[in-house]
């Protein structure tokens, strides 16, 4: 298996080649490599949740691959990832496979964020992690209260929790800057949770650890 030095070095020898052939990179295939892939991000995700976790403090109830019961029973329609139990049960969890799992981070997450219009695989697979961690509106909060303090300017984006032209735009523009001050957002969120909901204290540990190190 190829390490990333490998891939690094492929990569640099592809756009090397391309341009002494052209004398440029076609478009064509800046925009091949450039592409944000979903199942990268979905590879952070799951890499982060782990797997089967039955833990009597988390009110979200059993949870596998990050996919929790409550979130399961939430959904309008399960059939479409292969779950038929109505009502859904902890066995629906137990028995989830990868493939659904995925399966659901896609169609209730990913399809719901614009996040293949951002510039930067990193910056994409950080922002769908808070999404799964946290939801979809308060991640996108982050990330645009995030690129104030990159920008240096308070309310330079309206932080509506909405990903659109103008959020994606700012986010691009910020860049990797963006990362670390998303990370001090994030973190800065969970406080939060904690301070209203003390019986949360005990996850602060793993949840920071998932800000500053994802």
């Amino acid at each position: 298996m190829a390490t990333k030095e490998h891939r690094i070095m492929h990569a640099i020898a592809v756009t090397v080649r391309l341009i002494l052939l052209h004398g440029y990179i076609p478009q064509r295939i800046v925009k091949r490599l450039t592409m944000i892939s979903a199942d990268k991000a979905i590879d952070v995700v799951i890499g982060n949740e782990g797997g089967l976790v039955e833990n009597v403090n988390d009110s979200g109830g059993i949870t596998k691959y990050g996919i929790s019961l409550r979130f399961l029973k939430s959904l309008i329609d399960v059939k479409k990832y292969g779950i038929y139990t109505d009502p859904v049960t902890a066995d629906d969890i137990r028995n989830l496979t990868l493939d659904q799992a995925r399966a659901i981070y896609k169609g209730e997450f990913w399809d719901h964020m614009s996040l293949d219009k951002l510039a930067t695989q990193k910056i994409a697979n950080y922002i769908f992690d808070m999404a799964v961690n946290i939801g979809i509106a308060p991640a996108i909060k982050i990330a645009q209260r995030a690129c104030w303090a990159v920008m240096q300017q308070y309310n330079c984006i309206i932080d509506d929790g909405v990903m659109g032209d103008k959020t994606i735009a700012m986010i691009n523009k910020c860049d990797f800057n963006l990362l670390y001050a998303m990370r001090s957002e994030r973190a800065g969120y969970y406080h939060l949770i904690v301070n209203e909901h003390k019986q949360d204290a005990a996850f602060i540990d793993g949840w920071n650890r998932r800000a500053y190190e994802t």
